[in-house]
């Protein structure tokens, strides 16, 4: 990919390239790399006029903060997004990271905007909503609500980046269903050619390992750990949840 990224230096194409390799230092838990990444991806797309993409890589860096635990850097960083441009897509991707943390009032409102700006939009009314409003859910305790949510998602949640079937895991896991949270952290794991290097495919592991202890299959739950920790192996150490994996994966022994 380095080389694609020196062909493409100084052409259009530089920031999508510098998004994609972003996106791999998340899927290994490099995230002061993949922030640096997403920085200059950001910078590239702005030099071409390219708004709606570097407000993208902003938003999906804010996501990826989201799921690994660091929500200030979430909130900070969806702002700048949507400073940049208030795109359909980082408007989705700002609103999941924000409301994976918790910051009710700001992830409904832009789950607002995209309704009316959106009103007829598949992805968006079927996928992209229920998948909000069902975080915000679990962070209310009202994972049976949550769940319901996303009974309408399951038709499209392939194109939705797999992020239904994530969101509808860490229900399970909060209800502490186990074996409802491995079926769809496993969807994820079985169907990587869909998040070829979406950071949700090893934190899929992290999921499953939870959900098979919720299960008392210490076995299959120390295996999915270790799975998780193989693929993050050069993570940066101080990212909030690896740090809890680890500390439950000691408990385990």
């Amino acid at each position: 990919m380095q080389r694609q990224v020196d062909w493409a230096n100084g052409k259009p194409g530089e920031g999508l390239l510098l998004f994609m390799q972003a996106q791999a230092a998340a899927f290994s838990g490099q995230r002061r790399k993949s922030q640096e990444l997403f920085r200059r991806s950001k910078e590239a797309n702005e030099r071409y006029g390219l708004k709606e993409n570097a407000a993208w890589g902003q938003a999906d860096y804010a996501l990826w903060n989201a799921a690994f635990g660091d929500c200030q850097q979430t909130k900070e960083s969806a702002a700048n997004a949507l400073n940049i441009a208030r795109s359909k897509q980082s408007l989705v991707s700002s609103a999941l990271a924000l409301a994976l943390c918790g910051e009710t009032s700001r992830a409904q409102s832009l789950a607002g905007e995209l309704v009316k700006r959106y009103p007829k939009d598949t992805f968006v009314n079927t996928t992209f909503l229920p998948t909000i409003q069902a975080a915000l859910e679990i962070n209310r305790g009202n994972t049976e609500q949550a769940i319901q949510l996303l009974r309408a998602a399951q038709r499209f949640e392939m194109a939705g980046g797999l992020w239904p079937a994530y969101v509808r895991g860490l229900a399970h896991l909060r209800g502490r269903a186990g074996a409802e949270a491995m079926a769809e952290f496993q969807k994820i794991i079985d169907h990587r050619g869909l998040v070829a290097v979406s950071a949700l495919y090893p934190l899929a592991h992290l999921g499953l390992a939870r959900a098979a202890a919720l299960t008392g299959d210490t076995s299959k739950s120390r295996k999915a750990y270790q799975d998780f920790f193989a693929l993050w192996k050069d993570a940066d150490p101080d990212i909030l949840i690896l740090q809890q994996a680890r500390q439950e994966y000691d408990k385990l022994k």
